[in-house]
């Protein structure tokens, strides 16, 4: 009796320790450089100089892009980690607004919901007027707004840009620094099926935008639904 009760002891400690390690499945696959999402049933074509990052199959960002080999601004060239690494992100969610008008929503001052809270945390170019630890960043200014059609989807495109200050070190062994003013250039398109929506951000130094602007668009325009 008393082996019995350990036995069955053990089996009440062990079996949520087996379930609480298992993996949780990825939002999607990769097969010859085509995502395909699990839940959304979408396809998008990925970029060769682009590494990826599947996320998991119960959040709302799906998937990550991050360019391997990018161009580092002049003032970086002594410090190339504290340069922005273009990066791509896709985030799905449902929401009954336009394309233009979730957009318009994301960049306004004014209005907050559950979804702008959520994208805000992977979609950098939204968080402007921070500063801490010696950088600050400016208040985001529009630089353009296109409505378009992908693949018979209604979507639009917005372009922004922000200044920023950053203090940085030039090497592991200098005694102090220097500041650098630079800029962020930011992208969001917004694709809308129904009630999804489906939306891209892009975000890297000002002096590459247009460059990564036309990779991101190659990615958006590969959409398959």
């Amino acid at each position: 009796m008393r082996k019995l009760l350990i036995i069955l002891l053990a089996l009440i400690l062990v079996v949520p320790l087996t379930f609480a390690r298992r993996p949780r499945s990825k939002s999607g696959e990769v097969e010859k450089m085509v995502f395909t999402d699990k839940k959304y049933d979408f396809q998008i074509t990925l970029l060769e100089d682009w590494k990826y990052s599947i996320k998991k199959n119960d959040d709302d960002f799906r998937i990550v892009l991050t360019k391997k080999n990018y161009e580092i601004p002049p003032d970086y060239l002594d410090a190339p980690d504290y340069a922005m690494v273009p990066r791509i992100v896709l985030w799905v969610g449902e929401d009954n607004m336009s394309p233009f008008q979730f957009i318009d929503s994301l960049i306004s001052d004014s209005y907050d919901s559950d979804n702008k809270g959520e994208i805000k945390k992977e979609f950098e170019i939204l968080n402007d007027n921070i500063s801490e630890q010696g950088n600050v960043r400016n208040e985001l200014s529009t630089r353009k707004k296109k409505a378009m059609e992908i693949n018979d989807k209604k979507a639009f495109l917005w372009t922004g840009q922000m200044i920023y200050r950053k203090d940085i070190a030039e090497s592991a062994s200098s005694v102090g620094g220097k500041r650098v003013n630079g800029k962020y250039g930011g992208a969001i398109v917004v694709l809308k099926d129904k009630k999804q929506v489906f939306a891209f951000h892009l975000i890297c130094e000002w002096n590459y935008f247009e460059t990564n602007l036309a990779e991101l668009m190659k990615v958006v325009s590969s959409f398959k639904l």
